[in-house]
């Protein structure tokens, strides 16, 4: 990937990424926490946590609480801007939006083989979903 320029990926692309990489961080903190439930108890778990909606609450309070730089936030930010084709099914547009925003930044973190600002990120994340219930 030497020759691999991150300002040449859409934004919508690295939300695409973002998102799975996303999922798989929550699915692994829902067995270290919650091992004993049954996969469709795992399932729908995971379904709350990574839904537009509990994104889009993530991403305001990685805003307002102050954990994402600047340069994180435009990333996230310009994300949110685009407009797409599709929406989700329970969430309004502009939680939809918001949601693509934290996905592409996650997207440009794993793209940049930023692990530690993932874990990091998803870590006050699920801290402030566990407190938030």
């Amino acid at each position: 990937m030497d020759n691999f320029k991150m300002d040449a990926v859409p934004s919508l692309s690295l939300a695409f990424l973002g998102d799975a990489v996303y999922a798989v961080h929550i699915r692994e903190h829902l067995i270290r926490n919650k091992p004993y439930l049954k996969p469709d108890a795992l399932h729908r778990e995971a379904n709350k946590l990574v839904s537009a909606r509990a994104q889009a609450e993530a991403l305001h309070f990685l805003r307002r609480t102050g954990v994402l730089s600047e340069e994180e936030w435009d990333i996230a930010r310009k994300a949110r801007n685009k407009s797409s084709a599709t929406r989700a099914k329970n969430a309004s547009i502009k939680e939809y939006r918001n949601a693509s925003g934290l996905e592409a930044l996650i997207g440009h973190l794993a793209l940049a083989e930023n692990e530690q600002r993932i874990t990091e990120l998803m870590a006050h994340i699920i801290k402030n979903g566990s407190e938030g219930q």
